[in-house]
């Protein structure tokens, strides 16, 4: 069983659209990390069989309570701004049988011209040869691995940074060929070239060992 994990804020209610082909999964299930969202919005994931799970605190406290809350063999993480590859469940359990405790799909953005493309295309460089994808990319990780680690952090950005780095200590993680699709929004509104300079200087500080609510400051300043 895939317990497919969703940390959702201020989503509109056609988010939900996105996780149909999970929802059709009888070996799926679907997890929403709520963080405050219109009642609209989570009406539309129950109707399609999630599970709500409303906390307070960091996405990565409330990933950690969703992942304690699941019931699958696999956990997978996605953000809720991402669409799974056709058949990616399928393909994350035949990654499984060949021995993959931990992966990740590679990466694609929805109506992409050149920059995007050139983006993507950095970030697939990036996980293969470093193997470090983030959660736009859907990171999928055994449970009984998840556990080991230690689990996401209590860590207002890059928690998903910071879980792969403690997984790739343990185990290479797989890079599947099918790419998600993600929304490029936040790339239109903040423009691409200051949106990728602000992500690469967040991704150095956190190697740096900057404390994360700077991080947080830097990637989001008032």
């Amino acid at each position: 069983m895939i317990s497919v994990i969703i940390p959702l804020r201020d989503e509109k209610a056609d988010a939900a659209s996105r996780f149909a082909d999970v929802a059709r999964d009888p070996d799926a299930e679907i997890l929403v990390a709520d963080g405050g969202n219109e009642p609209a919005t989570l009406e539309a994931f129950r109707k399609i069989g999630a599970r709500i799970l409303t906390g307070e605190g960091t996405r990565g406290a409330r990933l950690a309570q969703a992942a304690g809350r699941a019931r699958g063999d696999v956990l997978l993480f996605l953000h809720s701004d991402s669409r799974l590859p056709p058949g990616a469940l399928e393909a994350v359990r035949k990654a499984a049988a060949r021995g993959a405790s931990a992966g990740a799909f590679s990466l694609a953005y929805e109506g992409a011209d050149a920059r995007l493309r050139w983006i993507a295309a950095g970030a697939n460089l990036r996980s293969r040869l470093f193997g470090l994808p983030f959660g736009d990319q859907g990171l999928f990780v055994d449970r009984e691995l998840y556990a080991s680690v230690g689990g996401f952090r209590d860590l207002p950005i890059c928690d998903d940074l910071d879980l792969v780095r403690r997984v790739s200590r343990v185990t290479r993680i797989r890079i599947l060929p099918e790419r998600t699709v993600t929304s490029p929004r936040r790339y239109r509104e903040r423009g691409p070239l200051r949106q990728v300079l602000r992500s690469w200087l967040v991704q150095i500080g956190w190697f740096a060992g900057v404390s994360p609510e700077r991080l947080e400051r830097w990637y989001n300043p008032s």
